[in-house]
């Protein structure tokens, strides 16, 4: 899961996928707003046919809390 949501957003921020590492913060270090973010949940939720709860930002701030999230339920 982590492979591919780094590919992912390399391309969707316009970065190179090693610099995605999982303590990436959305905002900090992606420069992501919250339609980004919304965008990249309605994304995730297509490809892996999981839904993903509309308060699961709060929680999920770096790249590696998304992984775990999306892998735990």
């Amino acid at each position: 899961m982590f492979e591919k949501l780094q590919k992912d957003l390399a391309d969707y921020f316009g970065v190179a996928p090693e610099s995605i590492t999982r303590e990436t913060d959305f905002v900090k270090d992606l420069k992501a707003d919250s339609l980004a973010i919304m965008e990249l949940m309605f994304n995730l939720e297509s490809e892996t046919g999981k839904t993903i709860e509309d308060d699961a930002m709060e929680t999920v701030h770096t790249v590696g809390d998304l992984v775990d999230y999306v892998e735990s339920h």
